[in-house]
């Protein structure tokens, strides 16, 4: 009896006893950290579409100018050897004063020749049998080379812009994927607290609800955070200064008109720069060794010399027909065969190598295109049966026939989903553009 009655007694104690309430934190929404921004340069756009952003590179980007100073200095070259075919005046004047000189012997004193002498001489080489003729075409073909690979420096110029410029892109969608997932998460928190108010759910749903938002505002975080590292490697690839503040217009990197798949093949073989670089440098070497042939061959050449002196007047002219010949050059000539030889042989290697990793690029980057084409297939039906998931889970949590586990395990999935869209969606633009340069090399944008 006792016990029944202790019983009874306990019982106005549990229903009068207050709820449990559950001891959250809140964190605030992360603020975007910003560095000290300076004016952007008068020629070039704060908003940026791909076009502009590419064009903006080729004009600021410092490894170009550099690339560029190449092709100068290789027509430098090919004009100092190209100086050997040409004539050549060389002007001099020489004044003389010697007003005493003592001859031994009991002569006296003789005075000398003073006053000016003009000399003029010209003189041109008539052949020495394509020796310096196949020097300068060696020069004329590595200035080539070098043009095509000044040409092929601003075709990663080219493709480093659209990487960066759609890796800044995505890590700005992703922002926006964040906090779209915050807002969610604060109606998630709001709807746990409204059930636990009303009695209806249970305590480790708010906390859970609390745990998610916190984890969202981490997150969030963590993509301003990319988003403001890939603004500075996009600064870095336009050649400008990391401080200055641009802005992106949301484009897409249009797709290479082809045919068919051999026919990527056959345009990249045609069209890249470095294959024509390496074609360039073969021709050099050929040149090369078509001169070492020549080495010790007879040089012949033309002069004409004309002589003015003042004391005693006397004027000159002649012209003179000379002839270098070289009998023994003591194995010169054999020697520049061989290295020329040598070097020929190893400019052909390159050049089938560099047609290898051409094919593999190609290759490579159609696989990569086709794959990214059907992973965003795939992230776009995850999306949106994430999103029909959540939509139903959320109904059946309002009216109590779910658990709030389910709610956020849904909302993650749809994050997840999301994230997976922006990646894929990322990732084609990203192969379309290595496949242009894999192809033609040539910016398709610039």
């Amino acid at each position: 009896m006792k016990k029944w009655l202790l019983l009874l007694g306990l019982l106005p104690i549990s229903s009068w006893a207050d709820p449990y309430t559950p001891q959250t934190q809140q964190a605030e929404v992360p603020k975007p950290v910003e560095l000290p921004s300076i004016a952007v340069p008068e020629s070039v756009p704060t908003t940026m579409g791909l076009k502009e952003a590419v064009e903006t590179a080729m004009r600021f980007q410092s490894s170009l100018k550099a690339s560029e100073s190449q092709v100068r200095a290789a027509d430098g070259r090919v004009q100092q050897q190209a100086s050997g075919l040409n004539p050549k005046l060389l002007l001099q004047s020489t004044y003389t004063n010697q007003p005493l000189v003592n001859v031994a012997g009991g002569f006296g004193a003789v005075f000398s020749n003073n006053g000016w002498t003009h000399n003029a001489t010209l003189s041109q080489l008539l052949t020495d049998f394509g020796h310096t003729r196949d020097l300068t075409a060696a020069q004329e073909h590595l200035r080539d080379a070098n043009q095509a690979a000044y040409e092929q420096a601003q075709s990663d110029v080219a493709l480093q812009v659209k990487q960066s410029y759609f890796n800044l892109l995505s890590t700005q969608r992703l922002v926006k994927v964040q906090e779209d997932n915050i807002a969610n998460r604060r109606e998630h928190v709001a709807e746990a607290r409204a059930r636990f108010s009303g009695g209806l759910g249970l305590p480790s749903d708010v906390t859970r609800a609390e745990t998610a938002l916190s984890a969202a505002l981490f997150q969030l975080s963590q993509a301003q955070t990319n988003s403001g590292n890939n603004q500075l490697q996009f600064n870095l690839a336009l050649g400008l200064d990391p401080r200055a503040r641009i802005s992106l217009r949301d484009e897409e990197e249009p797709l290479l008109a082809y045919q068919t798949t051999e026919q990527l093949f056959d345009m990249a073989l045609a069209q890249r720069p470095e294959l024509i670089q390496y074609v360039k440098q073969v021709d050099s070497a050929q040149s090369t060794l078509d001169a070492a042939y020549t080495t010790s061959s007879p040089s012949i050449g033309l002069n004409a010399a004309y002589q003015n002196r003042a004391q005693p007047a006397i004027e000159t002219l002649g012209i003179n027909l000379s002839i270098n010949f070289q009998v023994l050059d003591g194995g010169l000539q054999d020697g520049r065969i061989t290295e020329a030889k040598a070097n020929l042989d190893r400019a052909k290697a390159d050049l089938e190598g560099a047609k290898q990793r051409v094919l593999s690029q190609v290759g490579q980057a159609y696989l990569n295109l086709k794959n990214a084409e059907q992973q965003v297939a795939s992230a776009s039906a995850e999306e949106a049966n994430a999103r029909e998931t959540l939509r139903l889970t959320n109904g059946r949590y309002k009216v109590g026939l779910g658990i709030f586990l389910d709610v956020i395990d849904a909302q993650s999935a749809l994050l997840t989903a999301q994230t997976n869209r922006v990646n894929a969606l990322t990732q084609v633009y990203l192969n379309r553009a290595a496949l242009t340069r894999a192809v033609s090399g040539v910016p398709q944008n610039s």
